[in-house]
């Protein structure tokens, strides 16, 4: 069974598509504009109504924004899409586009095949930090949700950016990565303020972890270095 975010600006959408994978017992949850940042990162998928051609400046915002939340599958169902907002769909992050030249049961299969191909790697994609000698982790990565499993807590769902400095501290526990280590990781060879943006993307990142980010547990600061991860 597959939770499905479907994202509109038309009310209670119902189709023959929707209906199509209720029967298939995925659950369909309507999400308006203001429960995105909090309902999105737990959906295993996301489906965007585009009701007309006019909509595309908002489908492309959705995009963005939802792209940004979860790295799960983002398909459109668009009531007259043309090759352009396909193309421009497909830039911005979407994973496809389909229009009522689709018969339902093939939009379904589709979804549903590809759904639980994902399914099916999840586990041999999960990677695990031991942070206490002897106990269960406390920490897993999920690479496919972009999210993280914390002990306490269950799973907490992460930006791209933050997913990145983590996994770093992550593959080098126990060893201070130092601000132009991190920021290279993170960034590449973008041009920045190295120092400020690491320190910020790390404050927003112990937010997430910490039960008191101004006493970390898990990312301590190596005065003058950089981050270390504690092993």
């Amino acid at each position: 069974m597959f939770n499905i975010g479907l994202v509109n600006t038309v009310g209670n959408y119902q189709s023959e598509y929707i209906v199509a994978l209720k029967e298939r017992k995925c659950l369909i949850h309507q999400i308006n504009l203001n429960e995105m940042a909090e309902r999105i990162p737990i959906m295993d998928a996301v489906i965007i109504i585009e009701p007309t051609l006019e909509d595309i400046g908002l489908t492309c915002e959705l995009i963005i924004k939802i792209r940004s939340l979860t790295n799960h599958f983002i398909w459109i169902l668009s009531s007259e899409p043309t090759k352009v907002n396909r193309i421009v769909h497909l830039q911005l992050g979407a994973d496809g586009t389909f229009d009522r030249r689709t018969e339902s049961d093939e939009f379904c299969l589709f979804i549903m095949n590809t759904l639980e191909r994902r399914s099916n790697k999840k586990g041999q994609q999960t990677a695990i930090l031991q942070t206490t000698e002897g106990a269960r982790p406390a920490i897993q990565l999920v690479p496919n949700n972009f999210s993280v499993n914390i002990e306490g807590k269950g799973e907490v769902g992460l930006t791209k950016l933050e997913f990145k400095a983590l996994e770093s501290l992550i593959q080098r526990k126990g060893e201070a990565i130092t601000y132009e280590e991190l920021y290279k990781e993170v960034w590449g060879e973008e041009k920045g303020d190295k120092k400020y943006r690491v320190a910020n993307l790390v404050f927003h990142l112990r937010k997430k972890l910490e039960d008191d980010s101004f006493k970390p547990k898990y990312i301590r600061t190596v005065r003058s270095r950089g981050y270390m991860l504690s092993s």
